[in-house]
């Protein structure tokens, strides 16, 4: 089977750390299935970048760790910034259309599939509709959870799930979501993102810190992430506030880029946490292990999540967590090691974290226990094989009415 996977959360050049989830699914998944990537880049982003670093974007950039099974290109989207966001799905249309035309024509896939409902699901069912193949889309978290507050963008994303012939979430809480926009259950499916089981593994925390340079004799707390306003570092810095001043000696350091790295420096200076709260930027995956391994405690304070690589990846290392009782985090979260907490209380999060110093990892006796890209990605070829099956069969357009249909029925039932 060929897979066409089309996604803008997909690492490039300017950003190689973005959605490095989807890349290892993709280099998972390339290796039962010969797989070609178009990941759309935002024409701001190349203009931002080119401004600060004189440095264009490098269409023919793969990343160091990539083994030849897949393909990828990068076409440039067009859109008015901040501005008509519900037309995304129609601007990114116009953007790659050709692209996509040329992409579809030369690998000739068996089925698509897109990361990220709008708007690049949008383009993905246009596609395959124009094609004559199935798609498959699969939502994270954000789209589903947050972007569905604006009225438009909502009726946008129904109509993407309604057109698509399969819906993969990556979560229980996120499946929920799909259904309660009236989507037909026996299409949605969920696979939770796997781990890269060679990188993430226990090991020293001494040795751990003695590599990255940290501190041998305080509390470290370790938190990743986005500098996005969801992600709720702000809450996090208010509650090491509280923490300097009642806690043991600590540490906390932020891993992430974002666009509140700016407020986030200039708050830890009102409050004079110079010492106990560190934006360290992001970091590459093959660091991160140390990362989980040097902590005492990752914390997560986000107001919405999924099912975060995050929080995967440190119980894949031995840690335990204090995270929002948000989204899919409770499946993942297990009594005997993991505090969940309030999403948006900093008193809350604070007294959960001193909580967590005092307490010994237990990650031995964890019910959860996540799985390797490997199995994840076969889990996720089984459902597009189906997928593409049922479609050549005919059985799936039985289970889908497009809006379009929709309005006709309306049109021909006024007639009578």
């Amino acid at each position: 089977m060929k897979i066409l996977f089309l996604s803008n959360e997909f690492p490039n050049s300017l950003k190689p750390g973005k959605g490095t989830f989807n890349y290892s699914m993709i280099q998972a998944l390339s290796k039962l299935h010969q797989t070609h990537v178009v990941s759309p880049v935002s024409w701001m982003d190349e203009l931002s970048h080119y401004i600060q670093n004189k440095a264009r974007l490098n269409r023919e950039w793969l990343s160091v760790d990539n083994t030849n099974f897949f393909s990828v290109e990068y076409p440039r989207f067009y859109y008015i910034p901040k501005l008509l966001r519900q037309y995304h799905g129609q601007f990114l249309h116009w953007s790659i259309k050709h692209k996509i035309h040329k992409a579809i024509s030369k690998f000739q896939p068996d089925i698509i599939l897109s990361y990220w409902l709008h708007p690049d699901g949008e383009v993905a069912v246009k596609a395959a509709r124009e094609h004559g193949i199935p798609v498959v889309v699969m939502t994270g978290g954000s789209d589903i959870l947050l972007l569905t507050k604006n009225h438009r963008r909502k009726r946008a994303i129904k109509s993407v799930l309604e057109q698509a012939d399969g819906v993969i979430t990556v979560s229980n809480d996120i499946m929920k979501a799909v259904k309660n926009l009236d989507i037909h259950p026996e299409k949605i499916n969920i696979v939770y993102r796997g781990v890269d089981q060679n990188l993430f593994t226990p090991g020293n925390q001494q040795e751990a810190r003695q590599r990255l340079g940290l501190p041998q004799d305080r509390k470290i707390i370790v938190s990743v992430g986005r500098l996005e306003p969801v992600k709720g570092h702000s809450v996090l810095l208010d509650a090491c506030l509280k923490i300097s001043k009642q806690g043991p000696p600590f540490t906390c350091y932020v891993l992430g880029n974002g666009s509140l790295e700016t407020a986030l420096k200039q708050k830890t200076k009102e409050y004079g946490l110079g010492e106990f709260f560190q934006l360290t930027g992001s970091q590459q995956q093959s660091r991160l292990a140390d990362w989980y391994r040097a902590a005492d405690v990752i914390v997560l304070p986000s107001l919405s999540e999924g099912i975060p690589n995050v929080l995967l990846e440190a119980i894949s290392c031995g840690k335990n967590f204090v995270a929002s009782h948000v989204g899919g985090i409770p499946e993942i979260a297990d009594p005997c090691c993991d505090q969940l907490v309030t999403p948006d209380n900093s008193e809350e999060l604070a007294d959960a974290i001193c909580d967590m110093f005092e307490s010994p990892v237990q990650n031995e006796k964890r019910i959860f226990k996540p799985s390797s890209w490997k199995e994840s990605a076969v889990q996720l070829s089984q459902i597009l094989s189906d997928c593409s099956t049922q479609f050549a069969s005919g059985l799936i357009t039985k289970q889908k009415t497009r809006p379009s249909d929709q309005r006709k029925k309306r049109n021909t039932q006024q007639q009578t």
